[in-house]
């Protein structure tokens, strides 16, 4: 539920916008430093944010990027075709490979963005303090309008779904595929993940033959998510992770079901991730995602090509949080990825497709 402050008579009334609770309490303590400044209310999402928006009726709006459901972008648009309102973007994620840039904001109607620290708690927060204050006062005051490039392209997607232009399906299966350093990235992704996770997750591993058996052991005390190596004639399910045998490539069948393939290797692997990916596009199309995690080489990229390619949904992790980055910057540099993000922006997202797969089954 969205939180709301009971509104004063400040000279500056914000909504602050962020999927983080420990970020909104943040910055909430922060701009209230300045007795000019009220917060009126905080929302987690870019829903929340148009909504109370419009109840609220702030006169400035500090907005994440990056959350959940809807974006901070498309809520912009959203705000300043309907509810024209100050946009001040507060986010660590702009002009980043695969992510909206600068002038994206701008267009959508914001006034202005500032860099967020990466890390909570982090001494960037004191540095940063002074500043957003300052920035906050003095984008309140700035007149603004209806927006109309936020207008019109609300406007086309409406005028989209009324002649029966699809909107892109919920994802069923996300598939992670990772090389060196993978186990531990993995265990960060899986861990996040509910018992009732609403999607089939395939995972493809490069490891040593030996050395599965110990890490699903290890995987299995600290997932919800039952976890096990896929077997021949598997179903492609919800609700469980299914590992690829060290010693096979795992394909996908038209019939939704999986094959073991004992074929010669691929990127010099098997498995091999584009084995993988490239059965999963064909057969499930815009209804899958694939993650490409850390790894040496160049194996998945072309497999998260094909995945972007049918419509599906794609994400590389950052080259910062990397134990090797090879494989994300062999699918970046072939225009694979759609997302380059670190391991909790990864996991942000694959609870959005989950909850997007739940709001599919209820509509």
């Amino acid at each position: 539920m969205p939180e709301i402050v009971a509104p004063g008579q400040p000279e500056v009334r914000v909504l602050v916008v962020d999927d983080s609770v420990v970020v909104r309490e943040i910055l909430k303590r922060m701009l209230e430093s300045d007795p000019a400044i009220k917060v009126v209310g905080m929302a987690a999402d870019g829903g929340e944010a148009v909504e109370l928006t419009a109840q609220l009726r702030p006169d400035l709006v500090t907005m994440d990027l990056v959350m959940p459901g809807m974006d901070g972008m498309e809520a912009t648009e959203r705000i300043m075709a309907y509810h024209p309102t100050p946009v001040l973007f507060f986010s660590s994620y702009f002009d980043r490979e695969g992510m909206y840039s600068r002038p994206d904001a701008l267009a959508a109607g914001a006034l202005d963005i500032m860099d967020k620290p990466t890390l909570v708690p982090d001494k960037g927060w004191e540095a940063v303090a002074g500043p957003l204050v300052e920035k906050v006062k003095v984008l309140a005051q700035v007149p603004v309008v209806t927006h109309m490039h936020g207008a019109y392209a609300l406007a086309r997607q409406r005028l989209r779904t009324r002649v029966g232009v699809a909107a892109r399906p919920a994802v069923d299966v996300v598939a992670i595929g990772a090389s060196s350093g993978g186990p531990r990235v993995l265990e960060e992704l899986l861990s996040s993940l509910p018992a009732t996770y609403a999607l089939a997750v395939l995972v493809i591993q490069h490891m040593a033959e030996g050395f599965m058996t110990g890490l699903l052991r290890w995987l299995q005390q600290r997932c919800l998510l039952p976890v096990r190596v896929a077997e021949e004639g598997d179903a492609i399910l919800p609700r469980r992770v299914l590992f690829t045998p060290d010693w096979a490539h795992l394909v996908v069948q038209p019939d939704g079901r999986l094959h073991l393939s004992e074929g010669d290797p691929v990127n010099g692997h098997r498995p091999s991730v584009d084995v993988t990916f490239k059965s999963l596009a064909k057969v499930y199309g815009a209804r899958a995602a694939g993650i490409l995690l850390t790894g040496m080489g160049s194996d998945g990229a072309a497999g998260l090509l094909a995945i972007r390619q049918a419509g599906g949904v794609t994400h590389v992790q950052d080259e910062e949080s990397c134990v090797v980055f090879g494989m994300p910057r062999a699918a970046i540099e072939l225009g694979a990825a759609q997302h380059v993000l670190p391991p909790s922006g990864l996991i942000r997202s694959m609870n959005a497709l989950h909850v997007e797969r739940i709001r599919s089954l209820v509509r």
